[in-house]
């Protein structure tokens, strides 16, 4: 199953966009707004992702896509 994996690294936020081969690729955001933006990209297909959050961004990430604003997309 592909996985997203968000967390801290660095000061920064980071989603693991990992394929069901295993292979992944990093982005990294200076802004929560930067790691919202970029999880917008995902709002038609969250579904098929396994979510791994770290504990830290928990709250903030499953509040964000149980949002309205972010089922819309």
């Amino acid at each position: 199953m592909k996985k997203l994996k968000i967390y801290m690294e660095n000061g920064e936020f980071v989603i693991e966009h990992v394929n069901s081969f295993g292979n992944g690729t990093k982005c990294s955001f200076l802004s929560e707004n930067g790691l919202k933006e970029s999880l917008d990209s995902y709002a038609a297909v969250i579904d098929q992702y396994e979510l791994e959050v770290s504990d830290e961004l928990w709250a903030m990430v499953i509040n964000y896509v149980s949002s309205e604003e972010f089922q819309r997309k």
